[in-house]
């Protein structure tokens, strides 16, 4: 089934970007005239075009609408919700008032947390101890990225890429890059290209042990949790191990990776080797000492619960998806993950039913699958050509091309998260004339609003943790 998963208007023409086979395409939009048409269109999700679209309107008072017409999905029914004079909402906060009833009140967590935490404004309705529902509004880190990239080249923008989300450092960079690499006709040595993949999935397994622990440790189980806080250390040891740096930045750059000379390539291909012991002697066991606790199985089974058909109409991505029985990934088929074997999301649906543990399993599972991957093609990299190779191959690209078409040029990489995307409109001269970014957590931030329905209120931690979504990401 196709999904679209982004959209955005570069020189007032409307182009979306829709998951098809496995792939994302762009199309221009013909069909529409103005932002507010989006919101008319269902197959549109709300969040997507807010960020998209998304204006400063003040104020959102819905403090008069009766609940269910706030919690309606009819868009007709509450299209004041999201316009006002024409105008899309965004989704930061400028203050918000949302409906309850006699015997219900209404609380706010955030933007101020404990602790260090990139901020976000919760506003919840509870009813004793369930939550009625929860409305999100973000907007509170915002960096400027997309301006600052603005009309610069490729040598300073990438640096920007990896400070999008920087969970996902290598997931950006690597997206960026290649989109530099098409329009200067770069070519890509099968090693350099399987070694990204490499390091995606390296980024893949540090934050699923970490999730592991914080999940854990927010259901008071303590043997998983501090196994998880310490070992993840293994995976970022390896990423530095192969960069010289814990979260792989600066590594992924055009035509090339940068590798960690204070080594040898022998010593670096045997590196991978001490993460899957420590993996498997530490972690691992405690892993699945986790998941047979049966009251472990009762605190997550049947909790925060998103379905496959939550997923469809929102357009929820990446491990969201996939933890509801839904089979996106964009490494199946891809050339650079040569022979992934997509999960067995429906053999095994008992695990992959969209609760919170099913957000715990999917991490457990896809440890084990980049794991078993990355090491069934240890010996398709050539580790003395790649620790050899100048890095000054960066720039040398194909002039026999020509001088580069300017154009609109796209890219989007299975990061741990999901796909993210990135578009950029470069003149002849590679300045970027104007950007679109999308993170997952865009998309996926409203997965938890609906998650969290009728749950307890004490539930949300948990819930939250469970999708670990990009403030950052979101807010650009």
């Amino acid at each position: 089934m196709e999904k679209i998963t982004g959209i955005t208007n570069f020189n007032g023409v409307y182009h979306q970007f829709i998951i098809r086979d496995q792939k994302v395409v762009r199309e221009e939009i013909g069909s529409k005239k103005s932002n507010i048409d989006f919101l008319l269109d269902p197959q549109y999700p709300v969040w997507l075009v807010r960020h998209a679209f998304g204006q400063d309107m003040g104020v959102e008072d819905y403090s008069e609408l009766k609940e269910e017409d706030y919690l309606s999905d009819n868009r007709g029914k509450n299209l004041s919700l999201h316009q006002k004079t024409g105008i899309v909402r965004d989704l930061s906060y400028h203050g918000l008032f949302v409906p309850f009833h006699q015997g219900t009140y209404s609380h706010a967590v955030g933007p101020i947390h404990a602790g260090i935490i990139e901020p976000g404004h919760f506003r919840f309705v509870v009813e004793g101890e369930v939550i009625r529902h929860l409305t999100i509004r973000l907007g509170f880190q915002h960096r400027g990225i997309r301006e600052k990239i603005h009309g610069k080249p490729m040598a300073e923008v990438l640096p920007f890429s990896e400070t999008i989300s920087g969970d996902s450092s290598v997931g950006y960079a690597t997206a960026f890059t290649q989109i530099y690499e098409e329009f200067y006709g770069i070519t890509v040595p099968k090693s350099v290209s399987l070694f990204r993949s490499f390091l995606i999935e390296l980024e893949r397994i540090a934050v699923h042990i970490g999730d592991l622990g914080g999940i854990s440790e927010d259901i008071g189980y303590y043997p998983l949790y501090g196994v998880c806080v310490t070992d993840r250390g293994a995976a970022l040891g390896l990423m530095e191990t192969w960069t010289g740096n814990r979260f792989g930045k600066a590594a992924v750059r055009p035509g090339t990776v940068r590798v960690n000379r204070r080594i040898t390539a022998k010593q670096a291909k045997d590196a991978f080797f001490n993460l899957k012991k420590v993996y498997f002697k530490k972690v691992r066991p405690q892993i699945l000492r986790a998941l047979s606790v049966s009251t472990l199985k009762e605190r997550m089974q049947g909790c925060g619960f998103i379905s496959e058909l939550d997923v469809q109409k929102h357009g929820f991505l990446g491990m969201v998806a996939r933890m509801a029985g839904v089979g996106d990934d964009l490494r199946i088929n891809h050339p650079d993950y040569p022979d992934w074997k997509a999960l067995p999301l429906q053999e095994e649906h008992h695990h992959y039913n969209g609760d919170v543990w099913a957000r715990m399993y999917i991490r457990y599972s896809e440890i084990e699958q980049s794991l078993g991957w990355i090491e069934s093609h240890l010996d398709d990299i050539d580790w003395e050509s790649l620790w050899s190779e100048n890095d000054s191959a960066t720039l040398n690209y194909n002039e026999k091309n020509g001088k580069p078409n300017a154009g609109i040029y796209t890219a989007a990489v299975e990061a741990w998260r999901g796909p993210l995307l990135v578009s950029l409109d470069l003149n002849s001269e590679g300045l970027i004339k104007n950007s679109y970014i999308r993170d997952p957590s865009v998309l996926n931030w409203h997965a938890l609003e609906l998650a969290v329905r009728g749950e307890q209120v004490g539930d949300f931690p948990l819930n939250n943790k469970s999708f670990n979504l990009s403030y950052v990401g979101f807010d650009l």
